[in-house]
């Protein structure tokens, strides 16, 4: 079921939302932009959250990214989380990615500011997604983390003519009756409000008759703070080693993720965050093969030559040299993922 819905800020002045309601299922609110400094917050935020909240329309909000390091997106996403604080939403918190000085950067660096924020929303209890335009998701937001996320593309035509995307907002003149002003609209293709509320996100306390959602998949390196014995264990175990990859995911079951070769099976709670770099400091031999092994880490030549690829080095061939170099950096936890 296709649902319409618009997304406004403090540029739309003040909103009607009793005639809006009549015109629109879902409304996505700027919450702010930048870092958590209140005078960045949305002076309109409030009152369109608290408004959508008392005439029940389903809403999700968004923050305007300027941030160009790790620490910047740390604190976007405690921006978000002090404005939204309370309020149940149906629909995604996203992350806007357009602004220039984001678009100086890497892609690379763009992704590692992104899984900060979206790491920081998850371990909270959020559903995190990102913004952007057509040309970002195609030029910029390439690498594998945006694709754990729900997508929302601004594309102004006919049709989307794309695949892969939750949410299209397709032109930025719109009329709404309640609305003074121009403003954006959108088309949503996934339900989000029912795996929202099920799933027990953004201030919902969830419905535990209904298989958690799984906010992670096979390949991820993550790290851990106890493992379960089976994917259906209720009892806790303390890990003799704290990260690992996740090579199957069970949905529907209490502990989704196989970590390794066997290591044991982990779920959304016991999964501490991310890892950007691989790391192996106990490894005591001299295999780069054996030492990515023991982590749970595929060892092929192809798996290799991409981190060695990652890494600096363009034309692996396997060689005692580069494996020595790599391993290096493995036991040193800076070997790049």
């Amino acid at each position: 079921m296709v649902r319409e819905g618009i997304d406004v800020s403090q540029y739309q002045g003040q909103i009607d939302w009793e005639l809006v309601k009549n015109h629109i299922d879902f409304a996505i609110l700027r919450c702010g932009y930048g870092q958590d400094i209140p005078g960045q917050d949305d002076p309109t935020f409030k009152r369109n959250a608290d408004e959508c909240t008392r005439l029940g329309i389903p809403f999700g909000v968004y923050l305007y990214s300027y941030a160009t390091t790790e620490s910047e997106a740390l604190s976007e996403a405690r921006h978000v989380m002090r404005l939204v604080e309370g309020y149940k939403m149906e629909y995604p918190v996203y992350l806007d990615l357009e602004d220039p000085r984001i678009g100086q950067l890497s892609n690379e660096q763009i992704e590692r500011n992104s899984r900060v924020w979206a790491e920081e929303l998850v371990n909270n209890r959020y559903f995190p997604g990102f913004y952007a335009s057509y040309y970002w998701w195609t030029e910029k937001l390439t690498g594998p983390l945006f694709d754990r996320y729900t997508k929302w593309v601004a594309r102004y035509a006919e049709e989307l003519g794309a695949e892969g995307f939750d949410m299209w907002q397709y032109t930025d003149k719109g009329f709404v009756e309640g609305i003074n002003a121009p403003v954006d609209r959108n088309y949503a293709y996934r339900d989000f409000p029912a795996e929202i509320i099920a799933g027990g996100f953004n201030n919902f306390e969830g419905d535990e008759t209904i298989p958690p959602i799984t906010n992670y998949q096979v390949g991820d390196h993550v790290t851990f703070d106890h493992v379960f014995v089976s994917s259906d264990s209720t009892t806790p175990l303390i890990p003799y080693i704290n990260h690992g990859t996740i090579r199957r995911v069970v949905k529907g079951a209490r502990n989704p993720y196989l970590i390794g070769n066997g290591l044991g099976w982990v779920n959304n709670d016991s999964i501490t965050g991310m890892m950007q770099y691989l790391s192996n400091p106990t490894y005591r031999g001299d295999s780069f093969v054996d030492a990515l092994v023991q982590i749970g880490v595929d060892a092929s030549f192809a798996s290799r030559r991409e981190l060695a690829r990652k890494n600096g080095i363009y034309d692996y061939t396997g060689s005692a040299k580069q494996n020595l170099e790599l391993l290096r950096l493995l036991k040193e936890g800076r070997l790049r993922q």
